[in-house]
């Protein structure tokens, strides 16, 4: 039910805020993302000025967006703001912005992505990366876990179906043993935790 998987998706950013960690989404660009994007803004929101763990809030946590076709897509759903459902229109009624909030940042160039994961890799500050592919099969997300899925104090957040012999799977199934996957030829540990929502 939607109450659980956004229930479930405010447990990992919890945890994010307490160890400083990075959420890794392996996202579908279409569909998926809008989706995510809507109930991250909803769970930001009703947190919004609330401590969360460790000393910082939830104002603190930066959603980053890195797929230009997803962010393509994003500016379409926001475009379509006319055939939204009474729910995103009340929200947006209400001068909030599901699909363009304050904490959301789009990454469109590559030196830019590969600035960000540096970055992230280094700091000590809660962030949602949403990126393709969805089944970590190719695109920015192996970059991002190329750098930290040897990190315990980062997150995997599955939300959508890993088909067997994709990264995305072998990441599924053998992260929660501290297995390994192999991106691009090599090994790398899994010390991530991994978490997977359904629906």
């Amino acid at each position: 039910g939607r109450e659980q998987r956004q229930q479930a998706l405010e447990g990992v950013l919890r945890h994010a805020l307490k160890d400083r960690g990075t959420v890794l989404i392996p996202a579908f660009s279409i569909g998926r993302t809008q989706e995510l994007l809507y109930e991250l803004e909803d769970i930001l929101h009703r947190n919004r000025g609330s401590e969360a763990a460790s000393g910082l809030a939830w104002d603190d946590v930066e959603i980053v967006l890195d797929s230009p076709m997803a962010a393509r897509f994003t500016e379409l759903y926001r475009e379509l703001r006319p055939y939204w459902d009474d729910e995103a229109r009340a929200r947006a009624g209400d001068g909030r912005h599901p699909l363009d909030f304050d904490q959301l940042t789009t990454i469109d160039g590559h030196d830019d992505h590969l600035r960000v994961i540096d970055y992230l890799a280094k700091s000590e500050r809660p962030v949602v990366v949403l990126a393709a592919s969805g089944m970590c099969a190719g695109g920015r997300i192996v970059n991002y876990l190329k750098t930290m899925l040897g990190d315990p104090n980062h997150d995997i957040l599955f939300v959508g179906y890993q088909a067997r012999g994709t990264p995305g799977r072998d990441i599924q199934t053998y992260g929660p043993r501290g297995g390994y996957v192999e991106l691009d030829g090599e090994r790398f540990d899994i010390r991530a935790r991994v978490h997977t929502i359904s629906g």
